[in-house]
């Protein structure tokens, strides 16, 4: 991940996500049918009747597409892709990402020369975009509207 100060840079962040496909839960109806899809929620102190809505009133849809495959040295190799996230109601572009991705059990078991060419290589593409990206911000804080991120809405 990007450091928040300044380009060239890398943090690391641990983080997991989980998609649901699940016809028996209905997630627009509210926090009630959410709690069954994610127990543990019911711990928060929320009424079971709150329903969810739109962040800042802005419907995001992202495209995403597999650009092809990227190669680090001893067959270490991973998936690139370009995502851009869109306003649904405006119709516009509201962020876009390259990213890739490189999975492995125990990083014991990737050679150092690979884990040393993709931070380099993702060091050089901070340098060769810089004026297209927003220091100290993610997708998610510009559609929140937090920290640095500027805030989106239908309104703009």
């Amino acid at each position: 991940m990007l450091e928040r100060e300044r380009l060239g840079g890398m943090r690391s962040l641990y983080s997991h996500g989980c998609v649901l496909t699940s016809p028996n839960i209905e997630l627009e109806r509210g926090i009630e049918d959410i709690t069954r899809a994610f127990p543990t929620l019911k711990k928060i102190d929320i009424a079971p009747r709150t329903k969810m809505e739109l962040v800042n009133n802005v419907a995001v849809e992202e495209v995403q597409s597999t650009m092809g495959m990227i190669h680090f040295h001893h067959h270490f190799k991973g998936k690139a892709t370009i995502a851009v996230w869109r306003s649904r109601a405006l119709e516009k572009s509201l962020s876009g990402e390259f990213a890739f991705q490189c999975k492995f059990e125990r990083l014991e078991e990737v050679p150092q020369e690979a884990i040393e060419l993709s931070e380099k290589f993702y060091k050089a593409v901070q340098l060769d975009c810089a004026e297209w990206i927003k220091l100290g911000t993610t997708k998610t804080a510009m559609v929140y509207g937090l920290g640095d991120g500027q805030r989106l809405n239908n309104r703009e």
